[in-house]
């Protein structure tokens, strides 16, 4: 699982699964309101988006893609899947798929070796009529694997050939059994790159790190990238796309509005037609309520927000002041003063890393791992007393030095400030000061996270259905100089015996024996003090009713962000 940072908010995100979740009225936050058959598509017209965080660059493969928008503004729109999501959480197959390999249909083989045939269909082709072949997924894989600084390479590089002999059937051959198969070249962050479209690149080991940066030059989706920069991205309708799913607006501008209350004012006044706001301190539906050309919905998301730990960070490299550490941290404080805002039924996520409490299978151990931290200033203390600290005074000290942990989050999300400032007078209880330090969404996950600048911070995580967290919590997938700082473990948390469980996982076809590794795993994280899990994220959409209608809130609980339809929205 490519597991995905959500900075306005970015998870690195939840798992995972695309709900089809109850979404609210803008009056509130719980169930009530769902998806209505929309009336008949009106075509033409230009239409402007709000996105709350702005990516680095738009390349799919580096750290640029670590961030959730640079999917949601930009590479879902343009890059094709095989694999994909229904509502429900289940791969189908996307149109550039005849169907779903399968055991049954014999496009899964579990024999050694373990293969999966991709049949493409006639009907795929590329922005410029070309078709989608065999050769752009065999393209595709040896870019991931090649691409200096890739974000990570799990998955393929279990790939031992591709056979490319049919251009409309990708045999892939694979090292050993590989269960999360369907999240490569689609899934939610991924998809397949037009061969063609790099003519320069080295064939057999393709380097596309200085590719992409400001444009993706190919398209396979319902839309093309005409243009990208700081200031906005712009999108016209893919006169080839060969799906059912055509869109209906001629042209489509998102417009970076990082400042949440000008991304709500915006809205209210009609420049934008549509925001997919994260949950701050405030109720975002309240402030949407008073106008009539304005609804909203909120509903429960599908990323998983946490405080991350840097184990290579001091005073975070000791396992005691980890420990301290999760005594320290009031999680019901947030929960009850700003999480409910948006979710009323919100509570503490004790799963295991990244596991959620409603969706799939892979929360089921009783007690949960994380259930055991809860606030106890007292017990913290008492940690970093025996691990050699003199706490009569706050914050403890230890050889003279003050127990001080640096603590990071995006600077332009209030949620996530406002929080900070909760949990820091709490953990002055437990002897802990912390010393905020704040980025840019774009820093924090361009650069901060991948090359290891911080000590603790708070964001979310997304991924996929399945539940692997081989590339992000692997031994092997540390960032380093050494290798490019390439590798989702940005918690440079190494334990050999939780590697090896991942991976074992990673090769069990039986649900049963895969979630018992899981298990422990997750029990390995919390014996390791990982990093400690907070809530899930709530998620909210609002759009004005009278520019844009259509399927507008089916996409507001899952992983893909709520813009995943926009080809089947369109003017009101």
């Amino acid at each position: 699982m490519r597991l995905r940072l959500l900075g306005k908010t970015i998870a690195l995100a939840g798992v995972l699964l695309v709900v089809a979740a109850a979404c609210s009225s803008n009056k509130s936050a719980g169930g009530g309101a769902t998806s209505t058959a929309a009336p008949a598509a009106k075509e033409g017209g230009q239409v402007v988006f709000g996105a709350e965080q702005w990516p680095e660059c738009t390349n799919p493969i580096t750290s640029c893609a670590s961030a959730t928008w640079t999917w949601w503004s930009v590479l879902q729109q343009v890059l094709p899947q095989a694999a994909v999501l229904d509502l429900k959480g289940n791969f189908i197959a996307s149109p550039v798929l005849v169907e779903l390999p399968t055991l049954d249909n014999g496009g899964l083989s579990s024999g050694n070796p373990f293969t999966v045939t991709l049949k493409i269909s006639p009907k795929a082709v590329w922005e410029d009529g070309s078709p989608i072949t065999s050769k752009d997924i065999d393209f595709t894989n040896k870019a991931i694997l090649n691409t200096t600084g890739a974000y990570t390479t799990a998955g393929y590089n279990q790939v031992d050939s591709i056979d490319t002999t049919d251009p409309k059937t990708a045999v892939i051959k694979f090292k050993q059994t590989y269960v999360d198969w369907p999240d490569m070249y689609g899934g939610v962050y991924q998809g397949i790159l037009k061969a063609a479209a790099f003519p320069k690149a080295d064939a057999t080991k393709p380097n596309l790190k200085d590719d992409m940066l400001d444009n993706v030059p190919f398209s396979g989706r319902p839309w093309i990238l005409k243009s990208w920069s700081k200031d906005q991205a712009v999108f016209t309708k893919n006169p080839n796309y060969f799906g059912d799913d055509k869109a209906h607006f001629d042209q489509v501008t998102f417009r970076p509005l990082i400042d949440q209350s000008t991304e709500i004012n915006q809205l209210l006044t009609g420049e934008v037609a549509a925001i997919y706001p994260q949950p701050s301190d405030v109720s975002l539906l309240d402030q949407t309520a008073g106008n009539p050309n304005v609804k909203s919905v909120g509903s429960d998301g599908a990323y998983f927000e946490a405080l991350w730990f840097n184990h290579d960070s001091p005073p975070l490299n000791d396992p005691q002041v980890r420990q301290a550490l999760m005594y320290a941290i009031d999680r019901q404080s947030v929960i009850d003063a700003i999480i409910k805002l948006n979710n009323k039924n919100a509570a503490i996520l004790n799963c295991g890393f990244v596991a959620f409490p409603n969706i799939g299978n892979w929360c089921q151990q009783s007690p949960l791992p994380f259930a055991q931290f809860t606030y106890d200033p007292a017990k913290a203390k008492s940690i970093l007393t025996a691990d050699g600290y003199n706490c009569s005074a706050t914050p403890c000290t230890k050889g003279g030095q003050p127990l001080v942990v640096e603590y990071s989050t995006v600077a332009t999300n209030t949620r996530r400030t406002t929080t900070q400032e909760l949990l820091k007078d709490k953990a002055k209880e437990a002897g802990i000061e912390f010393k905020i330090k704040n980025y840019d969404a774009g820093v924090l996950f361009g650069d901060v996270g991948p090359h290891g600048k911080f000590t603790m911070a708070d964001y979310a995580t997304g991924g996929t259905v399945d539940p692997t967290v081989t590339g992000t919590f692997g031994c092997d997938v540390i960032p380093t100089k050494a290798n490019s700082f390439a590798g989702g473990n940005w918690n440079h948390w190494c334990n050999q015996q939780a590697t090896t469980l991942m991976k074992k996982s990673d090769t069990d076809l039986d649900p049963t024996q895969r979630l018992q590794d899981l298990n422990q795993v997750y029990a390995l994280e919390a014996q390791d003090f990982l990093s400690l899990p907070l809530y899930v994220l709530p998620n909210v959409g609002a759009w004005r009713t009278d520019q844009i209608t259509g399927p507008l809130v089916d996409y507001i609980p899952s992983n893909y962000g709520m813009f995943y339809n926009m080809n089947d929205w369109s003017q009101a």
